[in-house]
């Protein structure tokens, strides 16, 4: 490496500026300074000198330095700044030196590349070569810093193993130095200071690199000197970040308890109310299920309603077809009236042929009375089938007012807080409801393109009707109820010739006796005769239940 400026490139890389390494090496000035007044101008010595920045702190100080490496490249970083340092093996030159010549021995980071039996050896030399009350200073990366001892010690290929604190102070208290100081160094300032930290902190905020500080054994005057350095706390160790770790760990946990129990008491009273939306809830879907029930009376009233306008439309053609057959036998009459006189003409021609004439214009007028008793019989019928479609035409009214007051209880329950406050249930019924209204719709429709479709059909069917005052006027008040429905059979009317004029006729009150429902205008005389006798009929049983 040393031929090709290798380690010198990986030094300037890694290791860091050469201004910053100088500041950091001005921790070990309080063990030093005491040594020049013992010895003036002390002679120290530097092994693996490296770039030379602790040589160019001891001559500013006032030492007498001398630095000794194997890297040639390294070497020409301290001659560039005229710093005395020569190229040879470190544990040689030491061994080479006289006894008690130094006063400062050193070595940083050296020691984590050498074999464990050269460090003992430059241990026992080291205090060989020191006077007294010397100083062996060993800086060296620190293990107990998980990422340092893990993953950045093995950056450096040179690096053989990491030596812990313990080992490395062990060594010169075993082979005879007075007293051994660790100092744990370079930790982050902002974290002396900080109180809550966090698990990455544990493992790499342990001070990265450490050093022994041993000094040899001397009189107690020269000793106390150095007992104020050696009685300083240096560094952050492990121990002290794992109990910082844990009391923010445990303050977490009494924080997050405290929230847990604030929590409980929130979901308590959030749990009350629940139960009380739950009982809103309940009493909404009651009065949803109520308003759906209510919903789905009115429409079977309608369709109760549509059955019963059904019957009438078949009453209606019934009696149609009744007034035909009494239009027929009226005919058959005249035509038996004809037969009498003719026979009568010729009663003057034989006695016998009149005989028979009037023989058989009894059996005529027989006929006639007959055909008179069935005529009253389809009357009677006819207003039976109005009372009924009266009775039915009050049922309809009497559903319509239901479903009026039902219209209005839906209103007060959409004014009260209890529909406002569950718009989201009201929302999901309200779907239900939409389904059924569009299902009526496309009936309604249905019913429009049906009467499209039927035009000419309906257009003698109403034709047939108004020429009943009572039914026209009940139809008319009920398709009131269907502006549309009743507008569109208008115009089939005026379209088909059934209804002329532009205005809709509407009687100024409802029919309610037999005499107000047939109009005698348009009988036959017989039938006018027959209408005239149950009239009277009428009049005098409403006398006598009066």
């Amino acid at each position: 490496m040393s031929s090709t400026g290798f380690y010198r490139a990986f030094e300037e890389r890694y290791r860091g500026p050469r201004d910053l390494i100088k500041q950091r090496l001005e921790a070990y000035l309080p063990f030093i300074a005491p040594l020049l007044q013992l010895y003036g101008p002390a002679a120290t010595l530097d092994l693996g000198c490296g770039r030379g920045e602790w040589l160019e702190l001891l001559q500013e100080k006032g030492f007498l330095p001398l630095g000794v490496d194997l890297d040639e490249g390294m070497l020409e970083s301290c001659r560039e700044r005229g710093l005395p340092a020569t190229q040879g093996d470190a544990i040689a030159y030491l061994k080479s030196l006289a006894d008690a010549t130094q006063c400062i021995v050193s070595g940083f980071h050296i020691v984590e590349h050498i074999a464990f039996d050269d460090l003992q050896t430059f241990v026992i030399e080291a205090l060989r070569v020191l006077k007294p009350g010397g100083l062996l200073i060993l800086e060296t990366p620190n293990p107990e810093n998980i990422v340092v001892g893990t993953t950045n010690f093995y950056l450096d290929p040179t690096h053989l193993r990491p030596i812990p604190p313990l080992l490395l102070s062990f060594l010169p208290e075993h082979y005879g130095y007075e007293r051994v100081k660790i100092l744990r160094l370079q930790e982050s300032p902002e974290l002396a200071a900080k109180e809550n930290i966090g698990l990455y902190e544990v493992f790499a905020g342990v001070s990265p690199d450490y050093a022994i500080v041993a000094q040899k054994n001397a009189s107690p005057e020269v000793l106390c000197a150095f007992d104020v350095a050696f009685a300083k706390h240096h560094g952050v160790e492990l121990n002290e970040l794992a109990n910082r770790y844990d009391g923010t760990l445990e303050r977490s946990i009494s924080t997050l308890g405290q929230r847990m129990v604030n929590a409980e008491n929130q979901a308590g009273g959030m749990s009350d109310a629940l139960a009380r939306i739950t009982v809103l809830q309940d009493r909404l879907i009651d009065a949803v299920l109520q308003a759906e029930r209510n919903a789905a009376r009115a429409q079977a009233a309608e369709g109760k309603a549509d059955a019963a306008e059904s019957r009438a439309t078949e009453a209606e053609s019934r009696a149609t077809e009744a007034e035909s057959r009494a239009t027929e036998a009226e005919s058959r009459a005249t035509e038996a009236e004809s037969r009498a006189t003719e026979a009568e003409s010729r009663a003057t021609e034989a006695e016998s042929r009149a005989t028979e004439a009037e023989s058989r214009a009894t059996e005529a007028e027989s006929r006639v009375q007959e055909h008179g008793q069935r005529t009253l019989v389809v009357e009677t019928q006819h207003i039976a089938q109005a009372q009924r479609i009266d009775e039915l035409g009050g049922n309809s009214h009497h559903w319509w007012q239901q479903v009026c007051a039902l219209e209005a209880e839906r209103n007060a329950l959409r004014q009260s807080w209890s529909w406002r406050i569950t718009a989201p249930v009201r929302c999901v019924g309200g779907m239900a409801i939409h389904a059924t209204s569009r299902l009526r719709n496309a009936t309604n429709h249905a019913a429009h393109l049906s009467i499209n479709a039927l035009q000419r059909p309906l257009a003698v069917i109403m034709r047939a009707v108004l020429r009943h005052p009572s039914l026209s006027y009940r139809l008319n008040q009920h398709l009131l109820r269907y502006p549309s429905l009743h507008q569109q059979l208008l115009g089939v009317a005026r379209s088909q010739g059934g209804m002329p004029g532009a205005s809709t006729y509407v009687p100024p009150y409802p029919p309610s006796t037999m005499a107000e429902t047939v109009a005698p205008g348009h009988l036959t005389p017989h039938a006018r005769q027959i209408h005239h006798d149950l009239k009277a009929a009428i009049e005098s049983r409403q006398k006598e239940n009066s």
